[in-house]
């Protein structure tokens, strides 16, 4: 290794999402834990990996760009972070590289820092979605990543499958989250409804403006049905503090009311009581099955990405329960598939605790929790590759 053996090593760093780096800041802990002693940071990232004495080469919001106008419109600066990163950790010569997320930023760091520095061991912590869309990327990332630490229990093969770096699961820090552990303790516990007749609705429109957009009306008809077909509804809708006013103007025209919500807490709150969800197609599917609620996915897209889509997409269900199953265990609907009665009547079906649908999708979660199962947190799991890692890049 290239530093003094009274230090700890030295390990390069690209983080541009809060949630990447909590990831990247649990595996520092973890690997401090293991080495004995601190080791030195070096690249992009916030505060939760500054507390570990990271000084950032610039703000990591400047990377962490959603949807492919922000991308563009952010193209010159990116180029020129993405020059600025790699110079840096060239001269840095650190003792490992470690990029996390924002992947178009990221891997073309590391492109360019493998190319000068060939020996340095590159780790992507979180796979990208090959198993999604543009499988190409697999086989293409070999030439700069020599290990890949996957959070999906199903990654490993299909990299394998795809010709892609050596890939190793290391579990998700959702099934480390002990909140979501009591929610699913107590609904599956539950024999009857946490309020007697009265159905726990759960709605999750989605963390972007144009999602709430898109399905709030979708959602609205889909209650309304409900309570014409004699359901008690109590209705709790979780969102972020920047799409508070939004939802809480279009909740405003219900007949029924609406319990909004923000924070985590409060979030957490509504999972150990709902009845079922109907929510927008993303990570919150899984959250909601190790929570143990029932639910129905959602997603509408924009008309011009959908004509892209299906051309690229490769994957047979967006849902990551369904995936780690590997059988349909949350019915999903898009687009022009999004009919609020039908959205109305097997909410009805998975909020009956006696119901077979209800049945089906809980023996559905057992199996998700069983796959995704590891016997150590994925921080410490993590932590023991990388410190394999640098323990031969030492010896080499």
């Amino acid at each position: 290794m290239s530093h003094d053996k009274r230090n700890g090593p030295l390990i390069g760093i690209v983080a541009g999402e809060p949630s990447g780096q909590l990831l990247a800041a649990d595996l520092i802990a973890a690997l401090n834990a293991r080495l004995g002693t601190p080791v030195r940071l070096v690249g992009v990232g916030g505060p939760p990996l500054q507390t570990h004495g990271l000084a950032s080469l610039f703000d990591p919001d400047e990377i962490a760009l959603m949807g492919l106008t922000s991308v563009v419109r952010a193209l010159p600066r990116l180029a020129r972070r993405i020059g600025q990163t790699a110079n840096a950790l060239i001269a840095a010569r650190p003792d490992c590289l470690i990029v996390v997320d924002s992947p178009d930023f990221s891997l073309r760091v590391a492109k360019r820092v493998k190319k000068r520095l060939p020996d340095l061991p590159v780790v992507k912590y979180v796979a990208p979605t090959v198993w999604a869309w543009r499988p190409g990327r697999a086989p293409a990332m070999r030439a700069h990543v020599d290990h890949v630490l996957s959070i999906l229990p199903f990654e490993p093969a299909v990299m394998a499958e795809l010709g892609g770096p050596e890939t190793h699961y290391v579990g998700h820090r959702l099934m480390a989250d002990d909140a979501l552990q009591r929610c699913w303790d107590a609904n599956t516990a539950r024999t009857a409804r946490a309020d007697g007749s009265t159905v726990n609705l759960l709605l999750l429109p989605g963390s972007r403006r144009s999602e709430v957009r898109a399905l709030l009306d979708d959602f609205r008809q889909a209650v309304d049905i409900m309570r014409e077909r004699g359901n008690a509804l109590s209705i709790t809708l979780p969102t972020l503090p920047h799409l508070e006013r939004q939802v809480r103007d279009h909740v405003l025209g219900w007949p029924d009311v609406v319990r909004v919500t923000t924070g985590r807490d409060a979030q957490i709150e509504a999972y150990g009581t709902a009845d079922v969800a109907i929510a927008a197609s993303g990570t919150v599917l899984l959250e909601l099955a190790l929570a143990g609620v029932p639910a129905i996915s959602c997603y509408r897209s924009d008309p011009l990405i959908r004509r892209v889509a299906e051309r690229l997409l490769t994957t047979w269900s967006a849902a990551l329960p369904n995936l780690i199953a590997d059988r349909v265990v949350i019915n999903e609907y898009y687009d022009e598939m999004i009919r609020p009665g039908m959205l109305a009547r097997l909410a009805e079906e998975l909020a009956d605790p006696a119901g077979s649908r209800r049945a089906t999708v809980m023996a559905g979660y057992h199996t998700v929790r069983d796959r995704m199962q590891v016997n150590e947190p994925p921080s410490s799991k993590a932590a023991a590759i990388v410190a394999d890692i640098l323990e031969g890049h030492s010896r080499a």
